[in-house]
């Protein structure tokens, strides 16, 4: 009689269009009904579709949610297949909360490779690398990105959507007026500056005139929408970007629809002016290094979306003494500076690095570089494929900028070549690091590696607050939690702590 099969579920995740041309959710559906013969079980539900996993983005993903719903409706799942830690979600924290919820309702989570299956120690350390490591190529993705984005803006070339009036044009990020609407939109930005029409009036005669509104292919303006295009400084042939990237360029290489002149008076008439003030401070606070790490484990009891500490300094109001506290900013539970820190010292004391601890951190390090290894070898083989890109990129730049006549275009061209010149130089630079790290980077990874871990308890404190949230991630991946009793504790999954 054949064995009943085990009831599980399974989850298919991409984060971008290009995976899922790839079929990257076909191959994940596949695998993971390898895994469904190999445990004897039958997916009765699977969750496959596009997901972001950035962290901070988990806690509130949809098919995370419902999966931890149906789980709970169905009481018979056992199993939750996933092909790799980083389809689960690229975030070290989040990862590890989600995998203890579904520990906890009595289901094991299975991957395609075995070393994180086992449920133990040495397990969950590499699953932690794992997990931090996707975390950490999102950072990198998006610093790069941010990087490049902010070099374009500071040259002059706005390497995003084209505003309404304006066309892609053929040197990447200079837009050129475009045809259509372009006219229509600079007379209605003229008889605003020079008060010859009202915001409203100039509003309904570009509604009146702009062929794709007559066209139907774009909607009619509104005042609020209105009110804020028109405020646009790109009009005046300014780049600027004000939220992950902040780069204001008053002389964008772009044709201006209008003078900056024509732009303050239309603030003016709109009452834009800005006043000038204080942002809030960034890259943390390094007085309360366990903000956003020391979380409240009454207000994620009751299921709320809001329930990490924040430090601040407060005065009560009757004398000049200054009061530091975490707050929880869910329920405003707090307690004193002081006292969290010292028994997030306490715990970290009792930390005891055993010999049999090392010794095996030491094999898994081994593994952990050679994939490091293979990654960096890949890295190699593109990083080389575009610098030869870059160096042809060049050449033709070059060989156009010998044929141009207009004196402007030359100007554009020469920054340009300028520009990949630099990024031809950086990619060697990086190229020549990566081969030297290939060549004798081990024993700098093993030194650094086990010094990191013997200081990280002693010293945590003292530590670069983004050092401090490493080592968060490492020890207690599920963070710091602070009970009703204003007691602090963290689940330690670090293989050899004892």
């Amino acid at each position: 009689m054949a064995k009943e099969k085990i009831k599980a579920i399974a989850l298919c995740r991409v984060s971008s269009d290009e995976q899922l041309k790839n079929n990257s959710l076909t191959t994940q559906n596949i695998k993971v009904d390898e895994l469904a013969e190999k445990y004897n079980a039958v997916i009765v539900q699977r969750w496959s579709g596009s997901e972001s996993s950035k962290n901070g983005k988990n806690l509130y993903r949809r098919d995370l949610k419902e999966m931890l719903d149906f789980c709970d409706k169905e009481k018979d799942i056992k199993l939750l297949f996933v092909t790799e830690p980083d389809r689960l979600m690229r975030a070290t924290g989040e990862g590890f909360w989600f995998i203890t919820e579904i520990r906890r309702r009595g289901i094991k989570v299975i991957f395609s490779n075995d070393l994180f299956n086992k449920e133990n120690a040495t397990s969950d350390m590499l699953l932690a690398i794992q997990l931090a490591a996707g975390e950490a190529s999102n950072e990198e993705r998006i610093r790069k990105s941010i990087n490049g984005h902010e070099a374009a803006l500071k040259e002059g070339r706005y390497t995003f959507q084209p505003p309404i009036g304006y066309t892609r044009g053929k040197i990447a990020g200079i837009h050129e007026i475009d045809p259509v609407t372009g006219p229509v939109l600079r007379i209605a930005l003229i008889t605003i500056a020079d008060e010859t029409r009202t915001v409203k009036q100039a509003m309904d005669w570009y509604n009146e005139n702009c062929p794709l509104i007559r066209d139907g292919k774009h909607t009619k303006m509104r005042m609020d929408k209105w009110a804020k295009f028109i405020a646009n400084p790109y009009y005046a042939g300014i780049v600027e970007m004000n939220k992950q990237i902040k780069v204001r360029n008053e002389n964008g290489l772009h044709e201006p629809l209008i003078t900056k002149e024509q732009h303050e008076k239309i603030l003016e008439v709109l009452g834009h002016r800005k006043k000038l003030h204080k942002g809030p401070v960034k890259g943390g606070n390094a007085r309360f290094p366990l903000n956003q790490i020391l979380l409240c484990e009454d207000c994620m009891a009751k299921g709320g979306s809001t329930f990490k500490f924040t430090g601040y300094d407060n005065k009560n109001g009757k004398t000049d003494k200054v009061y530091s506290r975490y707050f929880c900013r869910g329920c405003n539970k707090s307690i004193s500076r002081d006292d969290a820190h010292a028994q997030v010292l306490n715990i970290l004391n009792r930390l005891d690095f055993t010999k049999e601890g090392r010794n095996a951190t030491i094999k898994a390090l081994d593994k952990i570089w050679a994939r490091q290894e293979e990654d960096l070898k890949i890295e190699l083989n593109f990083d080389r494929r575009e610098l030869t890109k870059l160096e042809e990129s060049e050449k033709e730049y070059v060989d156009q900028l010998v044929k141009e006549k207009s004196e402007s275009i030359k100007g554009i061209l020469e920054k340009r070549i300028e520009d990949i010149a630099s990024q031809i130089e950086d990619k060697k630079n990086k190229i020549e690091n990566k081969e030297r790290i290939l060549s004798e980077g081990r024993q700098d990874f093993m030194e650094f590696a086990l010094e990191y871990i013997d200081h990280m308890g002693a010293h945590f404190f003292e530590l670069p607050l983004e050092e401090v949230a490493v080592c968060k991630n490492i020890l207690f991946p599920s963070g710091f939690w602070m009970d009703s009793n204003k007691i602090i504790y963290g689940l330690i999954t670090f293989l050899g702590c004892c």
